[in-house]
């Protein structure tokens, strides 16, 4: 497609402009030697809209060939020559940055992206020599998030821009939040796209479709560094960003930490082999957070979460409704929104004792569980709701008696466990960092059933111990599909999906 820039975004070519730019995905090429150059762009440009060539990454051979270069890509392209003080890599005055920009730019690239701070005269002479180039302003932080996005917005369009990129860090997932909000409520406004930076901001790399960024970029490889920008593959086949829209859901999971949750990976698969049209993805957030976070949620298309730790009981006051289940265990680790209601309930209960069944009823049955937290709650409350005998042992016994006394059933010091018998051995304690067990050896009963509840590592040391102890073990990884598909069922039954 041809793309005119018009110079003032007003009246009818304002409408115009929005009707011809639409999400955009930018495949983003540093090289820096000509030959690697043109590699990424043999392997890149016929996967996405836009090719991005940074020219401040360039080596000296790739600028000198850079009308070949320029030629050989089969998509609009993007010139970009970033100031040091905005993430450039090149250590040159910046009046030599600005010649070498102007005379890149007689190639006549789709757009040039020009930070907002540059010299005026600049983005004017630029606009009155290429009318056919499409000026983005873009401005990069890589400290914060300002308060005022709106201020920042409009010091910008002062000067000739056509589009504009606002790239800021996050230090939590509430200025992501944030600044998500703020695309979302700017893209029938004006073309624009907000990315977060940083750890906190990668969720943004997904999203962008959905709050309706004209433009969403990515690279070839995974780039970390201050960007944690996320590679084409990845975009693609596990987020399907290519099918992302604003009229798609968003589903996270909230806690801290995530890292090691394989969640995005199972809902967005479930969500591509049913043709849903939403994704997942997930969010840290530490539970002083939770208040701001849930004033900011009606602000965005969210569909639902899942909640791990340390947000299973201290999330409940922050909802609209809390199911009975969850009310007697008190606490929630599935939430489903819809508009400004959310919705509580707990699928770790039922998803936990469904894998532990799958092995044997557990009518009856010894049960011993480490922990007292919000999943050995669910585990013992639905354990006794199936007839078992449970014991609760956890290192601070106080928790564990007063976790007790609600349900109706013992609780011990974690160390005593070797004086309780047991047929079942519910692990719910994070992984130790060194892998140190949970109990001691001699506390693992031969033959008995024992599970682990965490996902990571994949063979944790109290299942390879148990194993050596003759015991049937049971794996995190069944509970998370159990209780994953009981989410999916969740969200289908209040219908906050839509097919597409």
């Amino acid at each position: 497609m041809r793309l005119r820039k018009p110079r003032f975004l007003r009246g009818k070519i304002f409408i115009e402009i929005l009707d011809i730019l639409s999400c955009m995905l930018v495949g983003v090429i540093l090289g820096p030697s000509a030959e690697e150059v043109l590699q990424e762009i043999e392997e890149i440009h016929s996967k996405v809209d836009v090719v991005e060539l940074r020219l401040d990454h360039f080596d000296d051979s790739a600028l000198q060939q850079l009308d070949l270069i320029h030629r050989k890509i089969s998509v609009p392209t993007i010139f970009t020559f970033r100031k040091r003080e905005q993430g450039g890599q090149k250590e040159i005055s910046e009046e030599e940055r600005l010649e070498l920009f102007e005379e890149a730019l007689n190639l006549e690239p789709a757009f040039a992206d020009i930070e907002a701070d540059t010299e005026p005269s600049f983005a004017a002479k630029m606009a009155e020599l290429h009318p056919n180039v499409m000026l983005i302003g873009s401005h990069h932080d890589f400290e914060k998030t300002p308060e005022d996005l709106q201020g920042l917005l409009q010091s910008m369009k002062q000067k000739p821009f056509a589009m504009y990129k606002i790239a800021l860090k996050a230090r939590s997932t509430l200025d992501l939040m944030r600044l998500m909000v703020f695309a979302k409520e700017m893209a029938p406004k004006v073309p624009l796209s907000c990315l977060s930076m940083g750890e906190y901001g990668q969720p943004s790399r997904v999203m962008g479709p959905v709050v309706g960024n004209v433009l969403n970029y990515t690279s070839l490889r995974d780039q970390v560094g201050p960007l944690f920008q996320l590679n084409l593959d990845t975009l693609n086949d596990l987020y399907r960003i290519r099918h992302l829209t604003q009229g798609s859901k968003i589903f996270a999971l909230l806690g801290d930490p995530i890292e090691g949750s394989q969640g995005h990976i199972f809902h967005n698969e479930i969500f591509k082999n049913e043709g849903i049209n939403a994704v997942y993805v997930k969010l840290r957030l530490p539970a002083a957070d939770l208040e701001k976070f849930f004033a900011l949620v009606p602000k965005l298309p969210f569909g639902g979460f899942s909640v791990t730790i340390p947000l299973k009981e201290a999330i409940l006051p922050f909802l609209s409704q809390i199911d009975s289940t969850a009310k007697a265990i008190g606490a929630v680790n599935t939430v489903t929104v819809q508009g400004p209601y959310t919705f509580g309930t707990n699928t770790d209960a039922s998803g936990a004792l469904n894998a532990i069944e799958l092995h044997g009823k557990v009518e009856g049955k010894r049960v011993a569980v480490l922990g007292a937290g919000g999943a050995a709650r669910a585990i013992a409350y639905e354990a006794m709701q199936r007839g078992a005998e449970v014991a609760i042992f956890n290192r601070t016994p106080e928790r564990g008696v007063k976790m007790a006394q609600e349900f109706g059933c013992r609780a011990f010091a974690l160390d005593e466990i070797g004086a309780h018998p047991y047929d079942i051995l519910v692990s719910t304690i994070p992984p130790h960092p060194e892998g140190q067990l949970p109990i001691p050896t001699t506390a693992i009963l031969p033959k008995s059933l024992v599970m682990e509840i965490n996902n990571r590592p994949a063979e944790p040391p109290l299942l390879q111990a148990a194993k050596e102890k003759g015991c049937r073990c049971v794996y995190g990884k069944e509970m998370f599909v159990e209780q994953g598909h009981m989410q999916q069922l969740l969200w289908k039954k209040r219908h906050v999906f839509e097919k597409g």
